[in-house]
């Protein structure tokens, strides 16, 4: 599992998320493909906001969880939604 804080807010997040090609938009599928985690929206999107940043759970934090692509792979992905 990766944590990262993106530029931005919510629209910003959506921007990264919609150009990435490996990884899915989910909390957890129990597989072992590439997941995409937006914790303010889902795993506590539930929380008031200042509850949910207390527990340091911003608008622009993501959570990777790598799966068995190859990892050269997910780096261009990565660095594609990124630019």
């Amino acid at each position: 599992m990766i944590s990262l804080e993106l530029k931005g807010g919510f629209s910003e997040v959506e921007k990264f998320a919609s150009r990435l090609q490996l990884f899915v938009l989910a909390e957890s599928l129990g597989g072992v493909e590439s997941l995409l985690c937006y914790p303010a929206k889902m795993t506590h999107g539930s929380l008031p906001e200042p509850e949910r940043l207390k527990r340091g759970i911003k608008d622009n934090l993501v959570r990777l969880s790598v799966g068995i692509e190859h990892y050269l792979d997910l780096q261009a992905d990565l660095e594609n939604s990124l630019s």
